[in-house]
């Protein structure tokens, strides 16, 4: 997979015009092409592991990033949130959600894949991601104006004791076309990990974007759980950040889509699947031209949406 993502990378750098690469990149993250090789690994995955499914993502291209005013220990910190939110969701044969888990991921581009650089913002969103003082409230806005609107305020759980290592990670990219050389075919150019040490910039070697997503959706070990918002803080401030979004699709940025969505992909046994692929979900299906802005959701999003037959449904699943 990592050869597939470098060729990825590749393509990306190649066609860079006057933006941040920082940007650049994110945004790509979000093309059909990288969610159809997405959807692919983890039809590849339910394969292995002989488990039929349809698989469909879904994106939102948002340019801006929702402000965070927080506290981190004994020091007021205010940086963005972060870049992106990923959405893994397990749906049963009606296509109705069983399970529902998200994280937020940090971009930075970076010399060395396993070191972050240390430039002032990077520091404030280490403050935010390392040492949160979960006993305050994180108040979130719209943007970085003092008149933008404030999304909520967030009093997370004490699961950590500080920081928000339960639900985010950092997304290390190139600075320029590859990393050093010995790490080209060792580490993803899209690296989620996490730092060594609070008084370092060294990271530890986590795992490429896709794998990422894949422990996400078959383990506990990555991203947090969305359930009822009246029962959890973060579920609460990820429903905010999705802003009750409905599937509208905007004029291009910079003649790329707002939205994108996968090619819907399967893997089918014994003629489990008696139907067509239901996805009754939210999704990010394109339908009418935003007039409204305030119609977006506050954060990029990708959604990740596997559905199962029957009695191959989570709650039924026979390990």
């Amino acid at each position: 997979m990592q050869y597939s993502d470098w060729q990825y990378w590749f393509w990306i750098k190649r066609l860079q015009k006057g933006h941040s690469l920082e940007r650049w990149a994110l945004r790509h993250l979000h093309h059909k092409d990288y969610l159809n090789l997405l959807a692919e690994r983890v039809v590849e995955f339910n394969k292995l592991h002989r488990r039929p499914c349809h698989v469909q993502i879904n994106s939102i291209w948002i340019d801006g990033t929702p402000q965070a005013t927080a506290k981190a220990r004994t020091k007021d910190v205010k940086c963005e949130l972060a870049d992106l939110l990923y959405i893994v969701e397990e749906l049963n044969h009606k296509g109705d959600i069983v399970c529902r888990k998200g994280i937020l991921l940090q971009g930075k581009n970076t010399i060395h894949p396993r070191k972050i650089d240390s430039g002032n913002s990077t520091r404030k969103e280490r403050a935010l991601f390392e040492k949160l003082d979960r006993r305050y409230k994180l108040t979130l806005n719209a943007g970085m104006s003092k008149t933008s609107t404030i999304i909520g305020q967030y009093l997370f759980d004490s699961v950590v004791k500080e920081g928000l290592s339960d639900c985010a990670r950092f997304l290390l990219m190139p600075k320029k076309l590859c990393w050093f050389h010995d790490f080209i075919f060792n580490c993803s150019p899209f690296h989620v990990t996490w730092p060594k040490r609070e008084t370092s910039n060294e990271m530890v070697f986590g795992q490429g974007l896709t794998e990422a997503i894949l422990e996400m959706y078959s383990s506990t070990g990555l991203g947090k759980e969305i359930i009822a918002p009246t029962k959890c803080e973060w579920s609460r401030m990820v429903l905010d950040l999705e802003n009750r979004y409905k599937g509208v699709e905007m004029k291009g940025y910079d003649r790329q889509k707002r939205h994108y969505s996968s090619d819907t992909f399967s893997f089918t046994v014994n003629k489990r699947f008696s139907q067509n692929p239901q996805f009754n979900a939210e999704s990010y299906y394109p339908n009418d031209e935003i007039i409204d802005s305030g119609s977006l959701p506050y954060i990029s999003i990708i959604k990740v949406s596997v559905q199962y037959p029957e009695q191959d449904e989570p709650n039924k699943r026979v390990n």
